[in-house]
């Protein structure tokens, strides 16, 4: 393998299943799956990427109009590519070359963008669960009391992916369980901003970080400011381009 330290949402992974949709110049489109074998650098910069000939199709085919999809943590990337037959020491392949940038699909309710601040993550741990204090004596021996309150857990991450409506953070430590009910507070323009929120899934990133993604309750209480920061953001990503 020539080059798989990458960032996913530039194109996929080694190993990693993908979608293509053939447009052929008659016909309806063909959506098809297929798997990355290989990353190859180019010399101007880009990668080609090694893919398995699809079952029942020709490896020897030329396609122009192709689209390439893929999933990572942060949602879903497309990217338009071309194809062309290829040879390599595991066999007949297809080559994909983009033809232009990829692109993330905007499919959740809120328009998402890739913001770094920090955000503090603060929960009560389920009495009921397994080591959420210990089930031995307490630190002067004396038998734990199932009717004690616990301690308020504190978790410190950085956001990655924010919208409105929730977020998704890098953590260093187990964040907590699927289900759980969390106080969220994030730092905006100077400004601590506190809400209630759910815990909704886990995510393991590339580079092998843990992540976590949390819906807020009543995306209303400070969607205009989440809302306003994320197309700011996205204006100036933009303008970079």
């Amino acid at each position: 393998m020539q080059h798989t330290d990458v960032q996913p949402d530039l194109h996929p992974t080694v190993l990693q299943t993908v979608a293509l949709t053939l447009r052929p110049t008659a016909g309806e489109p063909v959506a098809l799956e297929t798997k990355v074998l290989d990353l190859e650098p180019q010399a101007d910069g880009s990668t080609t990427l090694v893919v398995a000939c699809p079952v029942g199709l020709d490896p020897s085919e030329h396609h122009f109009d192709v689209t390439l999809a893929w999933t990572y943590p942060l949602g879903r990337m497309e990217c338009p590519v071309s194809t062309r037959p290829g040879r390599r020491s595991y066999g007949d392949v297809w080559l994909l070359r983009p033809s232009s940038p990829p692109a993330r699909l905007q499919q959740r309710a809120y328009f998402r963008a890739r913001i770094s601040m920090p955000v503090l993550l603060r929960w009560t741990p389920d009495p009921a669960g397994a080591g959420a204090r210990g089930d031995g004596p307490d630190e002067a021996g004396d038998p734990l009391d199932p009717h004690d309150p616990l301690e308020p857990i504190e978790l410190l991450g950085v956001v990655v992916d924010v919208s409105e409506g929730g977020l998704m953070a890098c953590v260093r430590t187990q964040p907590p369980p699927v289900g759980t009910t969390v106080e969220a507070t994030t730092r905006v323009d100077g400004d601590n901003l506190v809400q209630g929120a759910r815990v909704v899934r886990h995510v393991r990133f590339a580079s092998g970080g843990l992540g976590v993604g949390i819906a807020f309750v009543d995306p209303s209480v400070h969607g205009d400011r989440i809302r306003r920061l994320v197309f700011e953001t996205e204006r100036r990503r933009r303008r970079r381009r």
